[in-house]
């Protein structure tokens, strides 16, 4: 048994998994995030009678430690299979992906999966970490307020886009503040459309070609959602890039309008979100880092690949090298 108290930064699925295991492994954690629920880029926006998961569209399972995890999902009914039917669209013009890929999703929404690995943990939501600081061979947190937690933490993990980490381990860590300067991450604008009328579209979701959008997805039709007509529109990284800068006021008559040529219908209701860390632009070869000197270590996503597989086994793994060294 330990009682050593380990500190994860972000409660995206990275952070979540590996404070499944630490927590498991007898670890005194914490997690801490900014936002008002758990998931990170496995989102889910509600209105009055319609949703839509505007982040992480699907996911799809190829290492045996994640599809055993997915599995479990499933069986825990916060998963399902995405029987969509899945083209490439250009010129107006769809065909059938041949792929035999199986594609799922959280039910009932893309959050359910994260929130199924938060049961338990405890989570400190709507906290901003500024600063660490050490002291006496501990961590203190400091928060927006630059005022101290009240907690010290032999370790800290974190479980945040690299921009963000760097800021916080560069004056401790140069292995990590390398690592994260390696990581180039693309941004994302997404839209979410709700329309009156059923699309006269024959795909459920599209990779799109001749569009500033990259993705489009009749989020309905995704198992336990409401009936609602509602599309997902991811416009394409370079576009993105391009546009990061502009507020949401600036960025929608665009998106909105690509929307309509790409459709050929107008949106009752929208709302855009953008993603500013979505993808890494190079995949890595590794699954996280870890400065055990300073006990300080990096999961996520954007480590190896941007996928809900890689988040999971970048958090999953990290934890078993804790776990493995403290034995």
């Amino acid at each position: 048994m330990t009682s050593k108290k380990i500190a994860i930064i972000g409660a995206g699925i990275s952070g979540l998994a590996c404070a499944g295991q630490l927590s498991q492994a007898d670890y005194a954690v914490t997690v801490f995030d900014k936002s008002q629920g758990v998931g990170g880029r496995m989102s889910h926006r509600d209105f009055e009678k319609w949703g839509a998961d505007h982040g992480a569209q699907y996911f799809t399972t190829k290492d045996p430690l994640f599809t055993a995890e997915v599995q479990k999902w499933i069986k825990e009914g916060v998963a399902s299979p995405w029987l969509g039917k899945i083209a490439t669209y250009t010129h107006g013009q769809s065909k059938a992906l041949a792929d035999t890929k199986q594609r799922f999703v959280g039910v009932p929404a893309m959050t359910a999966p994260a929130k199924f690995l938060a049961k338990g943990l405890n989570i400190e939501l709507n906290h901003t970490i500024t600063s660490i600081n050490r002291a006496h061979d501990h961590w203190e947190l400091c928060i927006h307020d630059e005022q101290s937690l009240t907690d010290q933490f032999e370790q800290v993990i974190f479980a945040i886009p690299p921009v963000q980490a760097k800021h916080l381990i560069a004056r401790y860590s140069k292995q990590l503040s390398a690592v994260c300067d390696q990581a180039n991450m693309l941004p994302c604008w997404t839209l979410m459309a709700y329309l009156k009328q059923p699309l006269d579209l024959p795909f459920d979701g599209a990779f799109v070609n001749d569009s500033l959008f990259s993705w489009i997805a009749r989020d309905n039709t995704k198992p336990e959602r409401p009936r609602y007509e509602t599309w997902v529109a991811q416009a394409s990284h370079a576009w993105s890039q391009e546009h990061v800068d502009l507020s949401h006021y600036e960025v929608e008559p665009a998106l909105v309008e690509a929307f309509n040529a790409l459709t050929g219908a107008s949106c009752d209701l929208y709302q855009s979100h953008l993603w500013r860390y979505a993808k890494l632009e190079t995949e890595s070869t590794i699954n996280f880092s870890l400065d055990s000197q300073m006990q300080l270590g990096l999961c996520g996503d954007w480590l190896r690949a941007s996928t809900i597989e890689g988040a999971w086994l970048s958090g999953y793994l990290l934890a078993q090298e804790f776990i493995s060294l403290n034995d």
